[in-house]
């Protein structure tokens, strides 16, 4: 018998990093311990947020520190009100969850959102089906 599993949901602290009393200028995203209350370690869940992308509230997307890009699938990218023509060639492959080559539709830059931080993101589109809108690294 397969248990679903249940998945605590709540919005958790989002600030600059802060080194020494000062707050980093590069606008570091970090969780503290106090985020892991009630969390069960050691863990392998996946970590999805909503985040703001061109003044529109993101939902579904996945926290991968190994992905070497900032990945938008296409439905999102369409959602956002963008087209094609807005977007820069993006000439190289992508390897996929699915160890197959990938290749974008083309790339762009958004401005990205999390409370205080703002920041310029480049993100590769690709039109193949996922249950996230964005993987970010």
């Amino acid at each position: 018998m397969i248990k679903k599993a249940e998945h605590m949901r709540e919005v958790l602290f989002v600030q600059p990093a802060v080194n020494n009393g000062k707050t980093k200028m590069n606008d570091v995203i970090s969780f503290s311990s106090r985020d892991l209350d009630r969390i069960q370690t050691p863990h392998n869940d996946a970590l999805v947020v909503t985040l703001r992308v061109k003044d529109f509230d993101i939902r579904r997307i996945l926290i991968d520190q190994d992905s070497s890009v900032e990945i938008m699938y296409y439905d999102a990218f369409k959602q956002l009100k963008l087209y094609d023509k807005d977007l820069a060639p993006a000439t190289l492959p992508l390897v996929g969850f699915n160890l197959q080559l990938e290749w974008s539709v083309g790339k762009i830059i958004l401005p990205f959102k999390a409370r205080s931080v703002v920041k310029q993101v480049e993100f590769w589109v690709l039109k193949v089906p996922s249950i996230y809108n964005l993987i970010l690294g």
